[in-house]
């Protein structure tokens, strides 16, 4: 038994969302974001998507050259995740605003992501 035919074996995670600077508030353009095992990079805009079925590492991790990376707990859901990076060197942590949305949502945010 245990097929997964016809339906997901894993639950999956979405999430989309603007990654700006902690100083300027400008959007960082090239940033890694990485979903369990899959990446993506941000827009000249700052904004990405990506997501799928769950896979160890159980993280939500965003880094960019420069900047103190910051790496959460992935949960199953569709999310909204304003990351805000903070500048090495400088005092503080980056951040995650992580809001939960629907899929309809996320599919309507990720494609406004040029």
């Amino acid at each position: 038994g245990g097929s997964c035919h016809f339906a997901p074996c894993h639950r999956a995670t979405y999430m989309t969302g603007v990654a700006t600077e902690a100083v300027s508030h400008q959007p960082i353009h090239n940033a890694a974001v990485r979903l369990y095992h899959y990446e993506t990079r941000t827009a000249q805009s700052g904004c990405y998507s990506l997501g799928g079925a769950d896979a160890l590492p159980f993280e939500f991790h965003v880094s960019a050259p420069g900047y103190k990376p910051i790496v959460t707990e992935a949960v199953p859901g569709s999310y909204q995740a304003t990351v805000t990076l903070v500048p090495e060197g400088s005092s503080g942590e980056s951040s995650s605003k992580v809001v939960e949305i629907s899929r309809d949502r996320y599919t309507e945010l990720s494609r406004s992501c040029p």
